[in-house]
């Protein structure tokens, strides 16, 4: 009696099949079917490798109760979270993340210090925490790991009124105008990022005031919104996806423009807070009719490196599989991907996290 073998391997699993390849009737006559032989090798080979896949992905019946913070409600940071829970619980029902107020500068040290198991923040910030500059110089990140990146798009961008002397974002610092700007509250990304970039030619927003004869509030969109709009403010530094509502509004009451990115600001903001480069197309608000150059950063997902290696697969697993309806959860998630989910990743990977990516093959930048 011939004897067909089929060894099958996948990381250490191993198998051996014997199978006869003569099959014999009741009678004890031989069949000699090979469409039967045939059928049988391909359960065979089905059981096994549905095995060996049911042994990689996480059990569906893993359970956990995480804490998870995005940025405040209704926010961007917010509702990808709620988004990126929704996911999950579609695989694993078990786990449920639970999502509070926070803050990207914030959700680092939070994390590391176990108030919170996930976070979101931005790859900028990341960056920063990577390199221990400020406001994370005196801040322990050890237990801060990688997790995923959310790859939606925040623009830097100036916007600025129309008549403004200035075409670019380094003629303000060449002309040293006395322009009167508005940015978000200080400790916001928003404003850690701007000030830096400032800080890089040479300029605090002190001397916007002490040096130009300008002037920079610290407010919120809304408020900056007014200030243009009042004649009490000429521009705003800005951060926010495309199509802003409060943008949109802006430019509906005030003729606008957008500063354009001097090549040697743009290469400085991209490699000091890893940041990429995109464009906001024309015509994607009044009076923008040529398209706009500008750095973009990306949200990072941090988690603390003690949540278990079987719950930051199952996150994981939970997202890859539901990636196309987490990619319709908010406009800003459009372009998110499985294949993506490792890019432009800044704090040290989760080790499970590592091993999830190349088990995918997903590309780890």
């Amino acid at each position: 009696m011939g004897l067909f073998k089929i060894v099958c391997s996948e990381g250490s699993f191993r198998a051996l099949f014997v199978i006869n390849s003569k099959m014999e009737d009741d009678m004890g006559r031989s069949t000699g079917s090979k469409v039967q032989l045939s059928a049988i090798i391909f359960a065979v080979l089905f059981l096994l490798v549905s095995s060996v896949s049911a042994a990689d992905k996480p059990d569906p019946k893993t359970a956990a109760v995480l804490k998870a913070a995005g940025g405040s409600p209704g926010g961007v940071g917010f509702v990808i979270l709620t988004g990126l829970s929704k996911a999950v619980s579609e695989s694993y029902p078990r786990i449920e993340i639970t999502v509070v107020p926070g803050g990207f500068v914030g959700n680092l040290m939070r994390t590391s210090v176990g108030e919170l198991d996930i976070g979101v923040t931005t790859i900028s910030l990341a960056a920063m925490g990577e390199k221990k500059a400020p406001p994370y110089d005196k801040e322990d990140l050890s237990n801060v790991r990688a997790l995923m990146s959310a790859q939606n798009k925040f623009n830097f961008f100036a916007v600025v009124r129309k008549d403004l002397e200035a075409d670019s974002i380094g003629d303000l610092f060449t002309k040293k105008l006395p322009v009167k700007l508005a940015t978000l509250h200080k400790g916001t990304a928003t404003e850690l990022v701007w000030g830096s970039i400032l800080k890089s030619q040479g300029i605090g927003w002190e001397d916007v005031k002490s040096k130009w004869g300008g002037n920079v509030s610290f407010v919120s969109w809304a408020d900056g919104v007014n200030l243009v709009k009042d004649g009490h403010a000429d521009g705003i530094l800005a951060v926010g996806a495309n199509k802003i509502g409060w943008l949109l509004e802006l430019s509906h009451a005030r003729d606008l423009k957008m500063l354009k990115w001097d090549p040697e600001i743009l290469d400085y903001a991209m490699n000091n807070f890893g940041l990429l480069e995109g464009k906001i197309p024309a015509g994607t608000y009044e009076g923008i009719e040529e398209d706009v150059v500008v750095p973009y950063t990306p949200c990072e997902f941090i988690i603390n490196k003690d949540v278990p290696d079987n719950v930051v697969k199952a996150i994981l697993t939970g997202t890859y599989e539901n990636a196309e309806m987490y990619s319709k959860h908010h406009p800003s998630l459009s372009e998110f991907t499985a294949d993506g989910m490792a890019k432009g990743l800044r704090m040290p990977l989760h080790p499970a996290a590592e091993a999830f990516y190349k088990e995918h093959d997903i590309p780890l930048d």
